[in-house]
């Protein structure tokens, strides 16, 4: 900016300089203002030369020099609050600016100069030394306060960091250097992976990898794809210090410097193994559940058919289906309240059909019915349904024709566990008694159904052997399925 000239100086041998600073003091800041354009008027940096340079009066008039120190104001504005080298250059600059204006302009209008002047200018100069002082010190105790707080925030901010990363368990969290050896290693990894800092420490990450992956060059390409897209997805099973595998949902960041350069990479990955066990199980179930709807519409639809072909009339072809569609629905409500890997024994399911039928009552005990068997022999899963439906045919043909129709009728179920060709079976005599025949063929007969189940049907689609015969006092079948290897050998040694 073009300086501008103070007006002609007054020619006053007698005005010492605090005096010309008063009276002149509008005029010394403009021209100020030419040479530091942020000292214009209406300025922070304006107000605090003003001040200072009252402050200086003040203390050119006072006894001692240096007195009056206190009404003097440092210069810098507020707009050179930094501690920066270059903030505190332009604070310079600025009294230096304001020392030259107010001498040049002062000494031009003496005339003579004397020795009271001299002393004048020593006072006036030790004053701006002092500001500048002042204005130095200011900058390096604002600079020291700053890199004070910094330091602590910075602390206060690792320690954070430590704390959550040293309790972030279920996380592995660590860093390798730019060619992927391990250069920290927090407890969340520790827990993690298996291996100890010390063990860890200079290691590859790729000893966290599966072999397959490994030799699939997995790492390098993850360490590639961090650096080359700013982040790799880490989503797949990875091996601990055991050898056991864990399953980890995480990322791979490159961590870069200040100069663009990526010096290591940042590993974060959560232990999901459980989860991922959840959705395999998950998994597993809901295909077990399609093939079941599967296998129970088609049973439906055979039973139906069947059940049509056998009735004579509408009513009855409803009364027969809903029977039967019951003791379906009594099997999937076992099937239900199983847990994975839990099969329904045979005893739960006899019982079950029986008390359905009202033979049994809430204790589960007939006054004409006999069970005999051991607990705990359990059925394959595929087989149950079509089981049940022989064992709800045997149990309503009993119910209208047979033991459990007469008062005099009697029903003994007695089964075991044992061995054909050295596989688990079990072996189940249903065997009714006291029936009288005669009144039992003038009941109205069923379609055969139960019959056909369980003389074709069942050795068709469970590898059963099967005898149904019809005696002189009632029905005596027999029926030898293979059953679930979950039954105890302690139970099949009892036969």
């Amino acid at each position: 900016m073009a300086g501008r000239r103070c007006a002609a100086p007054h020619r006053t041998p007698s005005m010492r300089l605090s005096r010309y600073i008063r009276t002149r003091l509008p005029d010394l800041l403009a021209a100020w203002a030419t040479h530091v354009e942020a000292a214009g008027p209406g300025g922070a940096l304006h107000d605090r030369g003003r001040g200072l340079l009252l402050g200086i009066a003040d203390a050119l008039e006072a006894a001692s020099p240096m007195q009056g120190e206190a009404q003097t104001t440092a210069l810098p504005g507020d707009g050179l609050q930094s501690g920066a080298a270059a903030a505190l250059a332009e604070v310079a600059m600025a009294i230096g600016a304001l020392r030259t204006t107010v001498l040049r302009a002062w000494l031009s209008s003496l005339a003579p100069f004397d020795a009271s002047h001299v002393e004048d200018v020593v006072h006036f100069n030790q004053r701006i030394d002092h500001a500048l002082a002042a204005a130095v010190l200011a900058r390096e105790t604002q600079a020291a306060h700053v890199r004070t707080t910094a330091e602590a925030a910075l602390r206060e901010s690792e320690a954070r960091y430590r704390g959550i990363v040293d309790t972030a368990l279920d996380y592995a969290i660590f860093t390798t250097d730019a060619d992927g050896l391990i250069d920290s290693w927090p407890p969340g990894a520790r827990a993690v992976f298996g291996w100890s800092s010390e063990e860890a420490l200079g290691q590859h990450a790729a000893i966290t990898f599966t072999r397959e992956d490994r030799a699939a060059d997995v790492p390098a390409q993850e360490m590639r794809g961090a650096r080359e897209n700013g982040v790799a997805a880490d989503v797949r099973w990875h091996v601990c210090k055991d050898g056991e595998c864990v399953f980890i949902e995480g990322a791979m960041r490159p961590v870069i410097d200040a100069s663009g350069t990526v010096t290591g990479y940042l590993k974060v990955g959560r232990d999901a193994t459980e989860r991922k066990h959840w959705d395999e199980r998950q998994q597993v179930l809901m295909r077990e559940l399609q093939h079941r709807t599967r296998n129970i519409m088609a049973v439906v639809l055979t039973m139906f058919e069947k059940t049509r072909r056998g009735s004579a009339d509408v009513d009855t072809l409803s009364k027969t289906f809903r029977a039967r569609l019951g003791a379906l629905a009594r099997v999937q409500g076992l099937l239900s309240r199983l847990q994975e890997g839990d099969r329904i024994a045979f005893d739960t399911l006899v019982r079950a059909e029986l008390s359905a039928m009202g033979a049994l009552d809430e204790g589960g005990r007939g006054d004409r019915v006999e069970l005999s068997g051991p607990s705990g022999v359990f059925l394959r899963s595929g087989t149950v349904q079509t089981f049940a439906l022989a064992l709800h045919e045997l149990a309503t043909n009993a119910a209208k024709y047979g033991a459990l129709a007469q008062d005099e009728g009697r029903l003994s179920v007695r089964w075991r566990a044992t061995r054909r060709d050295g596989r688990p079976s079990l072996h189940i005599e249903w065997i009714e008694t006291c029936v009288d025949m005669a009144l039992a063929a003038s009941a109205a007969q069923g379609s055969g159904y139960g019959r056909e189940l369980i003389e074709q049907a069942l050795p068709y689609q469970l590898d059963a052997l099967t005898t149904y015969v019809v005696g002189p006092e009632g029905v005596r079948c027999t029926i030898e399925v293979p059953i679930s290897d979950t039954t105890s050998a302690h139970v099949i040694a009892l036969d």
